[in-house]
């Protein structure tokens, strides 16, 4: 671990006046006219199931043609069609807007990394990186995410979190955590796509996904790819105490049109890169042959690490020698009736997002909790390379670096307060005062 510090430290030297330059896929908006709908323009019935397998029919033929010209003058969608593109790819904040026919300032206009890298043009490595590390009780924790996901590589973790931190600045992911759900797609968020419904045996939170109401081409891309990051950052926060996550996928009643190739490998990125280590394990429930090309498309993507945590079970029975009952759905014969709905954000709930004076004391006291972090990380590292060193002195530095460590974690507590929207959970009343989950089975 001091090894992969040392590299960590030395590359900051390295790249502090070279900032990375954004070029994001995921914060473009849609542009095609919706201004002749209004309120009354529905695209019909809302059960999930039904609004995806629609959605799905309005993108083939023609309809597609004339959808995916992205506002093409030549194109003219029939106004069912306008009202259905305009459900599918609506974010949450054109949402509210429009059934408050007005603006509603959810969160501030302006977005800026920080006030020591204002630019929206580009990114700081070190900045990124530790806005990225410090959401976790201890920076050690995140960093050794790598390093068991590397097989102990330590030149290899270091390639991949090098990696991984670039592919964050280039494409701004610090955005995407402060806009969060706002600048999300509504109808992601209303269909309950994935939710953490409880706790597996082992105590990990649950997540539980419906894979035959995923209709990614109903969409344009971005737009769902910008869901789930959105949904794995709001994830890391909640569920930081935990360490991982237990997820349960139900492929009941699945076609291949919910998993279209691209969509499944950048879910296969994230989960072996972006969010390494963050899975206990993946419970496929599997009851179709349709699987097999579904499996023979993700393969070839998998790393032996993640491959691992795969699970397939054929029948909930399977289910249960992992999950209790008690923490099973209804729908796959258990008796949890928990369900978090997405609740609507409210005018107000950001206050502290355009406070920019109390911003700027938090961000000052953020920098300098890491500065006194990287000093004693530094001192630990050379301690333990020198052949003089004395175990009391260790384990002294050891200590005080493991408070600076913490330390960083309550200072990046405050930060966000300024920096990130207030998530889902949040508003449902499903965390504690540091904004860890605590769902309904915890507080009995």
């Amino acid at each position: 671990m001091a090894k992969l510090w040392t590299m960590i430290l030395a590359h900051f030297e390295q790249v502090k006046d070279k900032p990375v330059k954004v070029a994001s896929e995921y914060l473009h908006t849609i542009t095609r006219d919706w201004s002749e709908l209004d309120a009354t323009d529905k695209f019909g019935n809302e059960d999930p199931a039904a609004v995806t397998l629609r959605a799905w029919q309005f993108t083939k033929g023609e309809s597609s043609i004339k959808r995916f010209g992205l506002g093409s003058k030549k194109a003219k969608l029939s106004r069912e069609e306008l009202a259905l593109d305009r459900h599918v790819n609506e974010t949450t904040q054109q949402y509210v807007d429009r059934i408050n026919g007005r603006s509603v300032a959810l969160m501030p206009d302006n977005f800026f990394p920080s006030f020591a890298h204002p630019s929206t043009e580009t990114r700081d490595f070190r900045d990124i990186f530790w806005a990225t590390v410090s959401i976790k009780q201890h920076p050690d924790y995140w960093v050794h995410r790598y390093m068991r996901s590397a097989g102990w590589d330590v030149d290899r973790a270091f390639a991949m979190i090098k990696g991984i931190i670039e592919w964050r600045a280039t494409e701004a992911i610090d955005k995407i955590i402060c806009e969060g759900e706002i600048h999300s797609g509504h109808d992601e968020q209303r269909l309950c796509l994935s939710q953490l419904i409880g706790r597996d045996r082992l105590g990990y939170p649950l997540m539980f996904v419906r894979v035959r109401h995923i209709m990614p081409r109903a969409n344009e891309g971005f737009v769902f790819k910008r869901y789930l990051l959105s949904q794995f950052e709001s994830l890391q926060v909640v569920t930081r105490r935990f360490g991982r996550v237990t997820m349960l996928y139900d492929f009941t009643g699945f076609t291949m049109d919910n998993t279209p190739f691209t969509m499944v490998q950048f879910m296969v990125f994230l989960g072996r890169k972006v969010y390494a280590e963050s899975s206990s394990v993946l419970i496929l429930l599997v009851d179709s042959w349709l699987f097999t090309n579904f499996w023979n498309l993700i393969r070839p993507f998998l790393d032996a690490n993640l491959s691992a945590r795969i699970i397939f079970v054929k029948d909930v029975s399977e289910v249960r020698q992992f999950i209790d009952e008690d923490q099973l759905p209804k729908e796959l014969g258990g008796t949890n009736t928990f369900a978090a709905p997405f609740k609507l954000p409210e005018e107000g709930e950001n206050a502290k997002m355009f406070d920019l004076d109390g911003r700027k004391v938090a961000e000052t006291e953020w920098r300098r909790r890491i500065a006194d972090f990287e000093s004693l990380t530094k001192k630990w590292c050379d301690c333990l390379a020198s052949t003089s060193r004395s175990t009391e002195e260790l384990n002294k530095l050891a200590a005080q670096r493991d408070e600076a460590g913490r330390e960083v974690e309550r200072a990046e507590l405050a930060l966000n307060r300024f920096t990130r929207s207030r998530n889902n959970f949040e508003r449902l009343g499903l965390v504690d005062a540091e904004g860890c989950l605590l769902l309904p089975t915890d507080q009995q």
